[in-house]
C-alpha cells in the first residue's frame, strides 16, 4: 500500500504508542497529538525521524487542538486516517454508585466523548484532501448498551456509549463525502487500563487494529466493530 499520513491522539503510551509504531514499521507517516510526551515516544520519533511528528495538544482543550492541527497542516498538508485514541478511565477501582466520585464524570466525557469531536472538527479539512478518508475512534465493548453486564464503571461505560452515538452521527453527516467513521473496540489487552489478566498484549491489539484500518473502506459497512471488523451490538 502507498504510504499514508496518519494522525493518532494519545500516542505517548499504551495502545496509541503501539499503533504509531505499527504504522511506522509499515512505512506510513504518523503525526501524534500528545498531552504529554514520553521517553517511549521520543525513542520512536528518533528512530523514524523522517516519518513521525508530535504536536502538543489536549483533547479536552479545543484551543490546543486547533493549534496542533495548524502545525500538522503545515507539516503534513493532508491526512488519510485519523485515529482518536486518547482516553481516560478514572474509576478503575470499580466503585459501586454509593462510593462513586461523580466529580470525574464530566471530565471523563470531555476527554472520551467530546475530545474526538474536537479533533475531527479541526482535522476535517486535512482529511477531505486525503485518500483513505477514514476516522477511527477507539471505543470499547463497555460502550455497548445491549450487551452490558457491568454493575459499576459508570463514567467510562457512559462515555464510550456517548462516543458510539457521536460516531453514528458523524457517519450520517460525512458519508456523502466518501468519509468512513468507525467506533473500534480494540479488544481486552494488557495495559494500565486493561490490567494484567487480559488475554492479548497491547502490541497484538495494535497489529489487529492496524490491519483492520488498512482494509478498503466500506461506506455501507458496520460502524461499531471489534478489532477484527465484526459488528458489535449497540
Amino acid at each position: 500500500m502507498e504510504s499514508l499520513q496518519i494522525l493518532i491522539t494519545g500516542a505517548n503510551r499504551g495502545l496509541g504508542l503501539e499503533l504509531a509504531a505499527e504504522f511506522l514499521r509499515r512505512g506510513h507517516r504518523v503525526c501524534a497529538i500528545n498531552r504529554n510526551t514520553s521517553d517511549a515516544w521520543s525513542a520512536l520519533e528518533k528512530q523514524y525521524s523522517q516519518k513521525s511528528y508530535q504536536a502538543p495538544g489536549d483533547v479536552a482543550d479545543e484551543d490546543s487542538i486547533e493549534k496542533a492541527l495548524h502545525c500538522i497542516a503545515v507539516k503534513f498538508g493532508h491526512l488519510d486516517l485519523i485515529i482518536n485514541n486518547a482516553g481516560v478511565h478514572w474509576e478503575q477501582t470499580n466503585p459501586l454508585i454509593e462510593d462513586a466520585d461523580l466529580s470525574v464524570y464530566a471530565k471523563t466525557y470531555e476527554v472520551n466523548s467530546v475530545g474526538p469531536l474536537r479533533v475531527v472538527k479541526h482535522s476535517l479539512p486535512l482529511l477531505r484532501q486525503g485518500r483513505l478518508k477514514l476516522i477511527a475512534n477507539i471505543s470499547s465493548e463497555s460502550g455497548s448498551i445491549g450487551s452490558s453486564r457491568r454493575r459499576s464503571e459508570y463514567s467510562y461505560c457512559m462515555s464510550k456509549a456517548a462516543l458510539n452515538m457521536a460516531c453514528k452521527i458523524l457517519q450520517n453527516s460525512l458519508k456523502d463525502e466518501g468519509i468512513k467513521v468507525l467506533a473500534v473496540h480494540p479488544g481486552w489487552f494488557r495495559s494500565d487500563m486493561g490490567g494484567p489478566a487480559a488475554p492479548i498484549s497491547t502490541a497484538e491489539s495494535a497489529r489487529a487494529v492496524a490491519e483492520l484500518l488498512l482494509k478498503p473502506v466500506d461506506l455501507d459497512g458496520p460502524i461499531y466493530v471489534d478489532l477484527h471488523g465484526d459488528e458489535m451490538e449497540w
